[in-house]
């Protein structure tokens, strides 16, 4: 009896041997195909993307941890586009945001990677479907997105000579997006930014905001520090006319809004401005307008800290603000004559005042 019972349990191992090996067969060749139809599917995203072209070069899969790398990621613009990529990454790594599973939510974070993007006038990324992009690449809505190592460059070949401003050294991170903590604030979401721009300027930007609203509120601070004016010649002698031997500039700004009204500044403080002398510029209009520029700003410069600066208030609606201009000439004054603009952001604007003047 014994024998016939081990002699009837020899198909049913057979069987599940058998089964047993066609499920591992599937796992491997699913592991196996699974990243070239990731890869395809991500070229078809790209393909659909409106007036651009690109490609990914290769796709890595981490299923432990839900998760897959793009690597090596170039979108160009297919008209009038520029010599370089409008969007380009080394690596783009997108998972399941773990830490978010605790507060019971299922979303998705990316990072990315040397992340570099290029604008122009005729290179914006206006009407590409960039969110669509975006949404087609996670099953899951993104919570989490940081930059390491990134670069935005603005570049203007029809210049003469060529245009490129630039921040560089990019470290960014947006965390919060789908509000999965902090669900009782106003503003959930928070930004902070900082890198290196053209001049050698240290860029640092801070804040916070509501992307759920029709019109997202925020709450923003942003320092730029120290930049060499001398980097900035190409733009001022194309759009002013202007040409700098020496000197450092730094850009001052906190803004909120509050229901698609806006309230806040920007301030600029130069420090040891020199100017090309008349006898250095061949163009004689050129060499006087830059005189008279130059004897502007040594008249109404702070003299103790060789210092000219300016304060532009900024209010009203968000898509059109109005810039107080006459306010704006008023602080030259102040700058000169009473007391020296700090180099910093003034603390005076803070969200609750984006509310108070919407009531």
């Amino acid at each position: 009896m014994k024998g016939q019972a081990m002699f009837k349990s020899h198909p049913k191992r057979k069987i599940t041997i058998i089964a047993v090996i066609v499920i591992a067969t599937l796992l491997v060749a699913g592991r196996l195909y699974l990243p070239l139809w990731v890869k395809d599917y991500v070229n078809t995203q790209i393909a659909l993307l409106d007036g651009y072209r690109g490609g990914i070069e290769d796709i890595d899969l981490n299923l432990w941890r839900g998760a897959y790398k793009i690597h090596t990621l170039e979108i160009r613009k297919q008209e009038n586009g520029l010599d370089v990529p409008f969007a380009a990454a080394r690596t783009i790594d997108l998972s399941i945001e773990w830490k978010a599973l605790l507060e019971g939510a299922v979303v998705a974070e990316i990072d990315i990677y040397e992340a570099n993007m290029n604008f122009s006038k005729t290179q914006t990324g206006e009407g590409g479907g960039w969110l669509e992009f975006v949404d087609a690449l996670s099953p899951f809505s993104i919570n989490r997105l940081a930059v390491h190592s990134g670069r935005v460059a603005y570049i203007d070949y029809t210049a003469e000579p060529n245009i490129n401003l630039f921040v560089e050294n990019i470290d960014a991170t947006v965390s919060n997006l789908r509000n999965v903590t902090d669900r009782e604030t106003p503003l959930p979401s928070r930004v902070k930014i900082s890198g290196t721009s053209i001049g050698g300027g240290a860029l640092s930007f801070d804040g916070r905001l509501n992307i759920f609203r029709e019109i997202p509120d925020f709450d923003t601070t942003l320092e730029l520090n120290e930049a060499d004016l001398t980097a900035f010649n190409d733009y001022g002698r194309a759009y002013a006319a202007v040409d700098f031997e020496g000197g450092r500039i730094g850009i001052f700004s906190e803004l909120a809004a509050a229901d698609g009204k806006v309230k806040g500044y920007i301030k600029l403080v130069a420090t040891d401005v020199k100017m090309v002398g008349i006898e250095k510029d061949e163009n004689p209009l050129n060499a006087l307008w830059e005189a008279l520029l130059s004897g502007f700003v040594e008249l109404f410069e702070n003299q103790p800290k060789d210092q000219f600066a300016l304060r532009v208030p900024i209010e009203g609606n968000l898509n059109d603000p109005e810039s107080d201009l006459w306010s704006a000439f008023i602080s030259i004054f102040s700058n000169a004559f009473e007391k020296a603009f700090t180099k910093n952001e003034d603390g005076t604007i803070n969200f609750q005042d984006a509310i108070e003047k919407e009531e």
